[in-house]
């Protein structure tokens, strides 16, 4: 009785614990008393195992605290590390390269041996050119981490910093271990150049097919380096491997195809043979459809009629992804009548690369009150994004003779869309438009837009230096030159426009002095790089060895800016004729022609 009574009153009349729950509630109990009354009835050995057994307790999360709290931060640390890693790639897609580069660097510094932080830090400071990227990729090899990318990446490094042999030696064992591999390849063409990659990458691809002939993607890359070779004899069994892989009716057979497509003269029995593989072949879609056509065309120029009745009667029945290219085809034709009449509008405003189509058809025709009906439709706003919206209604604007400050807007406004949806591409076409039709300080801010992704950024930055010359704007044309030449170091297209500018404005002239004379060496006979040398020593105050430069320079190759500074330099000349000699020149420079403020200023100075 006196036992089984209970003897906390706050218990009286409530529920016995679930029976599994009971033995874990007694040693609570036993340890913790929950009342007065049940510490009053512990005997002291229960008080001393209550006592004991807390000891333990503690005792035990010290020792596991001790030598599991480590590996724990170590595991949050690689958790919260992987996470700033995976947020870096994703900016670095997105075009925020900046702060790509300061999220991997912050989860480097969380977690130093990281194998994500330390990949991707050197696949960062690689395209930086940045010497401390060997740093970090030896951390990987020290870690056991290396893969073939690093490898490949430490090539990379190697090469931005002029060690040619070791890039040289480290690609050799990469293309021995993975000769299959595209990447490789790339970086072959980068190390070795033309000539040697024939010799070296050539022997290591054709060691690997001979011992893998089942590997018929690597025949098709190697048909890929073999016909870029330089030796008719290889071009020719390049195209003979290819032909050996486009009898496959599977997805790599279609590939060949489309690599043979890729060629615009082939003989007439090859081509005869690739039109009708392009047609009979099990997985070809309207775009092979597209190629066999413009290759019969090519061979037979006055079929067009009966092609373009072909490609008609070849679009009906098809679905909308293989009518595009057909489409596409009959507008490259100019036939905008058989557009019209073989896409329904309907159906045109259901699908957007079907209707972009309809509406140039629509402008070649000039019935632009179908066009302006058809963009302000809200279907067709509905499926169109809202920057080509924007920039159809800027064509709009522009077609119906809308004021200029109108179609100013309007570019501005499709310009601004195309930002904020970040579409590279797009800016493109809106620069070039926009540049065809006079407004070129919209076409300088759209090549600059599409110079900021990474997926046009090397468009970007060609449209954007002209367009900063349209504008003479010489700021924007330094800024854009010198960020291009810091990319693209090996074009010479950007390594001159770069000189050129620096000499305009008188910067870095020894250092430009003596890039312009190595890229003169390399062709003697280009008239621009004679200028550019020739105008750096008259920078420098030595118009003496500049005069013999000037000589016979043919000016039909130079523009109307580059021919004023011809003009000053020849003013400035030791020449007895100096004076007629630039009064020939200004006469061969038309009186509204463009130019940079500085050229301008020779100009005025030539003329004096």
């Amino acid at each position: 009785m006196l036992t089984n009574q209970q003897i906390d009153p706050a218990q009286l009349g409530q529920t016995k614990p679930f029976i599994l729950f009971r033995p874990f509630v007694a040693v609570w109990h036993l340890l913790v008393p929950p009342t007065q009354a049940h510490k009053d009835r512990q005997s002291p050995v229960a008080r001393w195992i209550a006592r004991i057994g807390i000891l333990t307790v503690c005792l035990g999360l010290i020792i596991g605290a001790f030598f599991y709290a480590k590996p724990m931060q170590d595991s949050y640390q690689d958790w919260k590390a992987e996470g700033l890693v995976a947020e870096a790639r994703q900016m670095a897609e997105d075009g925020q390269i900046v702060n790509a580069v300061f999220k991997a660097q912050e989860a480097y510094k969380i977690k130093p041996d990281n194998v994500q932080a330390i990949r991707i830090n050197t696949e960062f400071l690689t395209a930086m050119k940045r010497p401390e990227a060997l740093f970090f990729l030896d951390q990987l090899e020290s870690a056991g981490a290396t893969e073939l990318k690093d490898k490949q990446t430490r090539v990379k490094a190697l090469l931005n910093l002029n060690r040619n042999k070791e890039a040289s030696d480290l690609l050799e064992q990469v293309l021995s271990e993975a000769p299959s591999d595209a990447h490789s390849m790339k970086l072959a063409e980068e190390v070795w150049g033309a000539s040697q990659k024939e010799g070296v990458l050539l022997k290591t691809l054709k060691t690997y097919a001979e011992k893998h002939p089942e590997d018929a993607e690597h025949s098709l890359r190697l048909a890929r380096i073999q016909t870029e070779s330089s030796d008719p004899l290889e071009q020719s069994a390049g195209r003979r491997r290819a032909w050996e892989i486009a009898q496959k009716d599977d997805a790599l057979g279609l590939k060949a195809l489309e690599f043979l497509d890729s060629f615009e003269m082939l003989p007439p029995d090859e081509a005869s043979h690739l039109i009708q593989r392009l047609r009979a072949h099990p997985k070809a879609t309207g775009w092979h459809n597209v190629a066999a056509l413009k290759r019969k065309l090519a061979l037979n120029p006055s079929q067009k009629v009966e092609l373009v009745q072909e490609a008609i009667d070849l679009a009906h029945g098809k679905s909308r992804e293989d009518l595009v290219p057909m489409v596409r085809w009959l507008v490259e034709q100019q036939q905008f009548l058989q557009v019209l009449a073989l896409v329904p509008e309907d159906e045109a405003k259901d699908y957007q690369p079907l209707l972009e189509n309809y509406l140039t058809a629509l402008t070649m025709l000039q019935r632009f009150e179908d066009l302006e009906r058809l963009v302000n439709d809200p279907k067709v706003q509905s499926i169109l994004n809202q920057s080509v919206a924007a920039f159809y209604r800027a064509h709009l604007a522009f077609v119906m003779r809308k004021p200029p400050d109108e179609v100013r807007t309007a570019l501005i406004l499709a310009k601004n869309a195309a930002d904020t949806e970040r579409r590279g591409e797009l800016c493109i076409k809106i620069a070039e438009y926009a540049e065809a039709r006079g407004f070129a300080d919209i076409a300088e801010e759209a090549y600059k837009s599409a110079a900021l992704n990474p997926r046009t950024d090397r468009i970007g930055y060609q449209g954007l230096i002209r367009a900063s010359e349209a504008n003479g704007n010489t700021a924007g044309l330094l800024e854009a030159a010198t960020e291009a030449n810091r990319r693209w170091p090996n074009d010479p297209v950007y390594q001159e426009r770069y000189i050129y500018v620096n000499l305009l404005t008188g910067r870095e002239l020894e250092t430009s002095l003596l890039a312009a004379q190595q890229l003169l060496d390399q062709r003697p006979e280009d008239q621009q790089r004679r200028l550019m040398v020739a105008l750096a020593h008259w920078r420098l105050g030595d118009i003496k060895t500049a005069t013999p430069l000037l000589q016979n320079l043919d000016l039909r190759a130079l523009s109307a800016g580059q021919k004023a500074a011809l003009a000053v330099l020849a003013r400035d000349s030791n020449a007895n004729n100096a004076a007629d000699a630039a009064r020939t020149v200004v006469s061969n420079i038309e009186a509204q022609a463009r130019m940079l403020p500085e050229e301008r200023g020779f100009l005025t100075k030539a003329t004096r």
